[in-house]
């Protein structure tokens, strides 16, 4: 465990921690190593782990950066993060948008959850402003807590991340376009 936080603190990411170290070791127990590391409950890494038990036996010595890759991909290494009032504003409105999208496909719902779980706000809005309004959706509601999560979200992102803001700025136009235009979402 103190190899992975070792290998964390130096910036390399989870699945290329994950790789280093299981390289000649028990693939299961370095990924509750670096779930350990990153501070995931021992609790809540086994029960991540339990959907991936069954890949153990189809990798063998020379995959763990592959398997390490799948592990990422499952959420296996996942930091779930508690954010502050206003962020938590901003994840309802989001929530609530996907709930007026009238469905939403298993992968874009699974990747919009985890960003929503670990406080990548900005990334889950820039996904939500494009997503179709499905004929049993609700196109008012859903634009109208985009715009609502948006507003919020541009005041509550750091001044100085950059980024978020252009990727924030780029998506609240693309939905005041749409919801101008007022045709689908």
């Amino acid at each position: 465990m103190a190899r992975a936080r070792e290998a964390l603190a130096s910036g390399l990411p989870p699945a290329e921690v994950y790789a280093a170290l299981a390289a000649g070791a028990d693939f299961r127990d370095t990924a509750l190593a670096v779930c350990d590391a990153l501070g995931i409950p021992r609790a809540d890494a086994e029960h991540r782990l339990r959907g991936a038990e069954e890949l153990w036996g189809d990798f063998a010595p020379g995959d763990e950066e592959l398997l390490g890759e799948l592990l990422d991909l499952a959420a296996v290494f996942d930091v779930h993060v508690a954010l502050d009032e206003p962020g938590e504003r901003v994840r309802r409105l989001l929530d609530r948008s996907m709930g007026a999208l009238g469905g939403i496909g298993s992968g874009a719902g699974f990747s919009i959850g985890r960003k929503l779980d670990t406080g990548r706000l900005p990334e889950a809005y820039d996904v939500l402003v494009d997503l179709p309004v499905r004929e049993r959706g609700d196109p008012a509601r859903y634009r109208a807590e985009l715009i609502a999560a948006g507003a919020l979200l541009a005041d509550w992102l750091p001044p100085d991340d950059r980024e978020a803001a252009g990727r924030v700025h780029e998506a609240r136009e693309r939905c005041a376009r749409r919801d101008a235009a007022g045709g689908p979402a």
